[in-house]
C-alpha cells in the first residue's frame, strides 16, 4: 500500500511539473509572438500616427499615443513636395521596366543554371551568390567607374567612337538589370534556379527527341510553367526596386523617382525651410491649398511627421500590389525552393 502511495504521488506530481512547464511554455510562447508583432508594428502605427496628427500637435506630449487633433494637411504637403503628380508615373514606368529586364535575365541565367552543364559552372554560380552576400555599396565604386567610361571590350574605341559616358542616365540602369546586375539580382537567379530544378525532366527531354532546342524548348515549354517564380521575383524586384534609394542615386540621381524625392524631407540637409521653398512652389502652381506661413517653422517633430506622410504615400501603391497578388506570391515562394 505504500509503495502504490508513493507511486500515486510520484505520478501526480510528473503531471503537475508537465502542466507548469506547459503553463510556462505557452507564455513564453505568446510572450515572444507579442514581442515580435509590437517590432514590426510599432514603426507602422507610429507612422500612420505622425501623417494623421495636426501639424500643431506633433511632439507634444499629449499627442504621444493619440494624436490629440487629427488632419490630412501632413498628407497634402508630402503630396505636394513629392510632386505626385509627375513622380508617381516616371517611378512606376522605370521600376516595371526595370523589373521586366531582371525577370527575364534572372530566368534565362536560372535555367541555364539548373539543366546545362558546362565547365567552371560551380565556381560561376558561386560567383552569382556571392553578388547577394556581398553589400551592394561595395560595388557601387567599380560599377560607377564603369558607367562614367563605358567601352566595353574597348568597342567602341576600336570604331573610333571612344568611350560613352551611361553614369547618371537611365541606360545605365537598364543595362544591369538586364545583365542580372540589378537590385538582388544574384538572389533571383537563385530562385529561378530552384525552381527550374524542380520541374519535371521529361516534357524537355521529349521536346529535344522531337528535334526542339534548348531555347525553343525554354520559351514554349518551361516558361509557361514558371508563372509563380515569375510572380515571386516580379513583386520582390519590383518592391525593392521602389524602396531602395542608393541604386537610384547612384546610377541615375533624378528627383522624379519617389525614394529619392523623400529625400526632400531629410533634416540634415535642410530640414522645414528647404520645405517651405518646395511649398512655396507648390502653392503658386495651385497644388496645395495650406498656408505655408501657419505651419511651425523648424520643428524636427513636424519634420519627422511630413517623413513619415510621404513614406505611407510613396507605399500605398506596394500595399495595393502585395494585396493583389499575395496568396500567388505566398503559393510562388513555396514553390521556388527558398524556404523550409
Amino acid at each position: 500500500m505504500t509503495s502504490d502511495k508513493a507511486r500515486n504521488r510520484e505520478l501526480q506530481l510528473n503531471r503537475l511539473s508537465k502542466k507548469t512547464l506547459n503553463f510556462f511554455m505557452w507564455v513564453f510562447r505568446y510572450a515572444l509572438i507579442v514581442t515580435l508583432a509590437f517590432m514590426i508594428l510599432y514603426p507602422v502605427t507610429r507612422m500612420i500616427h505622425n501623417s494623421i496628427a495636426y501639424p500643431r500637435v506633433v511632439g507634444m506630449t499629449g499627442s504621444m499615443w493619440v494624436p490629440a487633433m487629427i488632419s490630412f494637411d501632413n498628407f497634402r504637403v508630402a503630396l505636394a513636395v513629392m510632386d505626385w503628380q509627375s513622380s508617381l508615373p516616371f517611378t512606376m514606368m522605370n521600376v516595371t521596366v526595370i523589373m521586366l529586364l531582371q525577370m527575364f535575365s534572372a530566368a534565362l541565367a536560372g535555367y541555364a543554371f539548373a539543366r546545362l552543364k558546362f565547365r567552371g559552372m560551380g565556381i560561376i554560380f558561386i560567383l552569382v551568390l556571392l553578388t547577394f552576400v556581398i553589400p551592394s555599396r561595395f560595388l557601387f565604386l567599380p560599377q560607377g567607374v564603369l558607367f562614367r567610361s563605358f567601352d566595353p571590350l574597348g568597342l567602341f574605341s576600336f570604331f573610333g567612337n571612344g568611350p560613352i559616358v551611361l553614369f547618371g542616365r537611365p541606360m545605365a540602369l537598364f543595362l544591369m538589370s538586364g545583365l542580372g546586375m540589378g537590385i538582388a539580382g544574384g538572389l533571383f537567379i537563385y530562385i529561378f534556379r530552384q525552381f527550374f530544378r524542380g520541374l519535371p525532366k521529361e516534357l524537355e527531354e521529349a521536346a529535344y527527341v522531337d528535334g526542339s532546342g534548348v531555347l525553343r524548348s525554354f520559351f514554349t515549354i518551361v516558361l509557361p510553367m514558371a508563372k509563380p517564380a515569375f510572380l515571386t521575383v516580379g513583386t520582390l524586384s519590383f518592391i525593392w526596386n521602389w524602396t531602395d534609394p542608393h541604386f537610384f542615386a547612384q546610377f541615375n540621381p533624378d528627383l522624379r523617382f519617389m525614394s529619392l524625392r523623400i529625400q526632400t524631407f531629410d533634416l540634415i540637409t535642410g530640414g522645414t525651410p528647404r520645405i517651405h521653398q518646395y511649398m512655396g512652389m507648390a502653392r503658386t502652381a495651385g497644388r496645395l491649398s495650406i498656408d505655408v506661413t501657419t505651419l511651425p517653422p523648424g520643428n524636427p517633430a513636424y519634420d519627422a511627421a511630413l517623413m513619415s506622410a510621404s513614406t505611407f504615400v510613396s507605399i500605398i501603391p506596394l500595399i495595393i500590389l502585395f494585396l493583389i497578388v499575395q496568396k500567388q506570391f505566398v503559393q510562388g515562394v513555396e514553390r521556388s525552393g527558398i524556404v523550409g
